[in-house]
Formats: C-alpha cells, structure tokens, sequence
C-alpha cells in the first residue's frame, strides 16, 4: 500500500518539531505557532480566549494557502480578516489542515 504524500510530509514536518523542540506538537500546538506568527500583537502571555483566538488565526491561514478563505486586505482592527472562498471544505478536514501546515511551513521555510 501507498503512502500519501502529504501524510509523509506532514510526518517529516513533525520530525523537524520534535528535533527542534524536544517534544511531539498537537495539530492544535502547530496552529497556535502558526497563529503566533501571523498575529499583529506579540505578547508574553495570553489568556486562553486569545490563545484560541490565535489557533483560530492560524487554522485560517492555512486554509487561506490552500485556496479556502481568502485574507481582506487592510483590515480596519489591524488583526487579519478572512472571507470564504467558493471553495466546499471536504470531509477530511484533519488532512486538509495537515496538508496546509505543510504549505505554510514549506513557504516559510521552516
């Protein structure tokens, strides 16, 4: 049986976390970092609410890398704003957003 290679990239990516960070991320965790990047305001400390509020952040952005939502440019509160695209998210959505966590970390050369 044949892998899939986005599964094989997304298990590679994990690798570099673990080799990195000592420690296997959560989908969750990678989506927080992610989050963090994006995210206009850096602080030291968040409550939970922000924090997911960032993890939201970043489900977003991978999903706007694979064509999902799109990001309204110039938005007024100067937190990134998303729209839906056309596209109908599938019913793998775990894959979908591993798949765009690669995306993401592969242009930002992770």
């Amino acid at each position: 049986m044949e892998k899939d290679p986005a599964e094989i990239a997304f298990k590679s990516l994990e690798f570099r976390f673990i080799q990195r960070f000592k420690k296997k991320p959560s989908l969750e965790g990678i989506l927080l970092l992610i989050g963090y990047q994006e995210s206009p305001q850096t602080k030291t400390s968040q409550s939970k609410e922000e924090k997911l509020d960032l993890i939201n952040l970043g489900l977003l952005t991978v999903l706007c890398k694979l064509g999902y939502f799109r990001r309204k440019e110039n938005s007024e509160s100067g937190w990134p704003e998303f729209e839906p695209s056309d596209l109908i998210i599938p019913e793998n959505r775990e894959s979908l957003v591993r798949k765009g966590i690669v995306e993401y970390f592969s242009e930002n050369e992770f």
